[in-house]
């Protein structure tokens, strides 16, 4: 059952990248700057999928099994670089922490790869019925990578579907549906894969939390093309 999980990054791959070639169409013709980091949140975030998908399908070694672990952690970080503050910008809650993610997240992509460097250990076998899959080497430092940013994703959806009885437009209520979705999908699907390396090696739960990504990243794409709000909208809201 692990090669479902590689099939569901390569679906992931293609929902993502989709997205992201679609947002950076919007971009052009708009220029609206939230297209912009939605397009390269997803190119980023199809990039993480596709790497992903190697271990067991063409990567057999621990050495480099563990070299995609550390490039899939750095291309996540990426992602929610550009799609957090994207997010973010859409409630007036939530819009005053955009910098606090733009100067967070690049110090921790670079004090990760500083660690990795410094405490490089190849990724660790794990075999449970029949499953032949991998652990992250420094599996303590993905998991305070991991676990934070899944959980992260998890308030911030918890957040969008708290708010849908205070929204009386249909359209914008659906939007924060499809937004609270992805964040709770997210974070189950981020926690499922985590916990599937750490406590209870099963191909079952590593192909459901493949499954539950893909339906997530999915509710995402359409929960942002649900609201493209205009160019003059999004300025007032920033500036």
């Amino acid at each position: 059952m692990e090669f479902i999980f590689n099939i569901c990054c390569l679906v992931a791959v293609f929902i993502c990248l989709s997205a992201g070639i679609r947002f950076w169409k919007s971009y052009k013709k708009t220029g609206i700057l939230q297209f912009k980091n939605f397009s390269l949140g997803f190119l980023l975030a199809s990039l993480a999928f596709a790497i992903l998908s190697l271990p067991k399908l063409i990567l057999f070694d621990s050495f480099w099994v563990q070299i995609d672990f550390i490039l899939v952690d750095l291309s996540i970080l990426g992602t929610e670089l550009f799609l957090i503050p994207a997010t973010l910008s859409f409630s007036k809650t939530f819009i005053r922490f955009q910098k606090i993610f733009l100067w967070f997240i690049p110090s921790m992509i670079v004090i990760y790869v500083l660690l990795n460097i410094y405490l490089f250990t190849p990724a660790v076998p794990l075999f449970s019925d029949g499953i032949y899959y991998w652990k992250n080497g420094v599996f303590w430092l993905h998991s305070i990578i991991w676990v934070p940013l899944a959980s992260g994703a998890g308030v911030i959806g918890g957040w969008f579907l708290l708010g849908i009885k205070k929204i009386k437009e249909k359209k914008l209520s659906r939007r924060s549906f499809f937004f609270g979705l992805t964040g709770v999908l997210v974070f189950i699907a981020g926690i499922l894969f985590w916990y599937f390396k750490f406590f209870n090696p099963s191909s079952k739960i590593l192909a459901i939390s493949g499954i539950i990504g893909d339906l997530g990243f999915l509710f995402g794409v359409i929960g942002s093309f649900l609201y493209q709000p205009s160019r003059e909208t999004l300025v007032k809201k920033i500036t």
